[in-house]
């Protein structure tokens, strides 16, 4: 004679009893084992609708705030803000993972300082790949141009680049003013 057990609910997808079902026929026989591996259905049903939804959590399309925020600091780097729009943060962590592998070059570079910013960054160097004996004298610097530093402060944008950079160059942080609009004004004349 099988044990009758009351089930919970279970989550969308997980009818009750799915993991005693599991069980060898001779097993569903002891009411003590069914009892136990309920326990277990019931803690499982929720991990188990947690792994099931794993790839929506990372995401970073539809993600939380405070996911984008983990992903962020997984990926090396804490610039998610709490008070952040979700796009500016998703566009980030984006750009964290896209420039991740090729850490170290230009590319990476801007592409990591541009979503920081919000605007195009400029990023000017004397690096590349040269045949042997053909690299032109570089100069050990990197300047980076912008016009925004987006929720930074300038020193915490300068710091950033400066972990980014090798450290045997130096750095240069341009943070340009943006031009005021120019208007006409009657007679001719033009005013900002």
């Amino acid at each position: 004679m099988s044990a009758v057990v009351p089930q919970p609910d279970a989550e969308p997808g997980y009818p009750p009893g799915w993991l005693v079902g599991q069980l060898p026929v001779g097993m569903r026989d002891d009411d003590l084992l069914v009892r136990f591996v309920t326990i277990f259905e019931r803690v499982a049903t929720t991990l188990r609708a947690g792994a099931d939804g794993i790839e929506h959590a990372a995401d970073i399309s539809v993600a939380p705030p405070g996911m984008l925020r983990f992903l962020g600091s997984w990926l090396g780097r804490d610039l998610v803000a709490p008070e952040q729009p979700i796009e500016q943060a998703r566009a980030l962590v984006a750009a964290l993972g896209a420039a991740l592998p090729l850490r170290g070059t230009a590319w990476a570079l801007e592409t990591l300082l541009s979503a920081v910013a919000g605007v195009p960054v400029r990023v000017e160097e004397g690096g590349g790949v040269f045949r042997a004996g053909q690299a032109p004298p570089a100069p050990r610097m990197v300047r980076v141009v912008t016009t925004s530093t987006g929720h930074l402060r300038r020193h915490e944008f300068a710091d950033l680049v400066r972990d980014e950079v090798p450290a045997h160059l130096q750095v240069e942080v341009v943070v340009q003013q943006q031009p005021a609009a120019v208007r006409a004004q009657p007679g001719g004349e033009e005013r900002a």
